[in-house]
């Protein structure tokens, strides 16, 4: 594969931060200097360069692989930048021409990125709500169609904890909160549809403490495993949450958005570049929760490498020949 960079699993916020700073002098593929896509540029293997970024966790660097190796089987030239950080950083990198598309979920984009309040209360209503609101900013940008499976969050105890304080949902957490550690990535200790979230609709969400760490995913629970913390939150598809020594509060209140995940791309290079819909929505169209978890679970419990994992499932799939 031409051009393709090895991602790190997990870097501090500030690293990712000077990372963009640092792109952005670069006259990267896709900016405004007349490089990349939009130029129709060829880079030396017969077809236009395209730039995938990722967010920093497993699910998005699986799903910037599939998804660049898609475009790479049909003919695209593909430069990765996974683990760029949190949405607001890839956001930016895609409204600065430094990527060309990323994987967002649905609720995530009105949330994160838009900044909305009032949040639909159907999927494809977040999908379309989410649609229209990138292709109506300048620079445009167009949101593919989702993958069909909601990647919520999960707040887990461990067991030891859930079985001492009798916890089986998220008001049950409430009530025992004062007592618990909580283990979380920052974003989601700020973010409206995070601890914020929770506190609005479980009355007494106080934690006792909070620990916070620089990546979403294993060292939430590695922490809560090893019992630097009580509880933590996952998402859904993480293959970690199936362990019988974890606990998943049960959310009676269905107070979270839905987060169905789907490609987007700067709406100037997907107009260049029209062949790239088909390939992304092929690999989109083949995802279900079940799927995404194994595929998580091969990068997060059996130590291979996202690009290794894409390649073997897209050749299953025969999107990639």
């Amino acid at each position: 594969m031409k051009n393709r960079t090895k991602q790190i699993r997990a870097i501090p916020a500030l690293l990712a931060t000077l990372a963009l700073l640092a792109l952005a002098g670069c006259g990267n593929v896709g900016s405004s200097s007349g490089s990349g896509p939009s130029a129709g540029e060829d880079s030396g293997g017969g077809g236009p360069t395209i730039t995938v970024g990722s967010k920093n966790f497993t699910e998005q660097y699986v799903l910037g692989e599939l998804y660049a190796q898609a475009l790479e089987a049909n003919g695209f030239n593909v430069e990765t930048k996974l683990d760029l950080g949190s949405a607001a950083i890839a956001d930016k990198a895609l409204q600065n021409g430094q990527i060309d598309i990323y994987p967002e979920y649905t609720g995530t984009a009105l949330v994160e990125v838009f900044k909305q309040a009032e949040l639909p209360d159907t999927p494809d209503a977040t999908y379309q709500e989410a649609k229209k609101a990138y292709a109506d900013r300048d620079p445009a940008n167009t949101m593919l169609e989702p993958a069909q499976f909601n990647n919520t969050y999960g707040i887990f105890v461990r067991r030891e904890v859930a079985e001492e304080y009798n916890l089986q949902t998220l008001a049950d957490l409430a009530e025992a909160s004062g007592d618990i550690t909580f283990v979380s990535f920052s974003e989601f200790l700020k973010r409206s549809d995070g601890v914020p979230n929770m506190q609005k609709n479980y009355e007494g969400l106080e934690f006792g403490d909070v620990k916070v760490v620089n990546s979403i995913g294993g060292p939430i629970y590695q922490g809560v495993l090893q019992g630097e913390g009580d509880a933590g939150v996952g998402f859904t598809t993480d293959s970690q949450l199936a362990s019988d020594e974890l606990v998943v509060m049960e959310d009676q209140k269905n107070i979270w958005p839905f987060y169905y995940p789907a490609p987007v791309v700067r709406s100037d290079v997907l107009e260049e570049n029209p062949k790239m819909e088909e390939a992304l929505n092929s690999v989109s169209e083949s995802l279900d929760a079940e799927t995404m978890r194994q595929l998580n679970a091969q990068v997060d419990l059996e130590q291979e490498d996202p690009e290794d994992v894409a390649k073997e499932y897209l050749e299953e799939q025969g999107i990639v020949k």
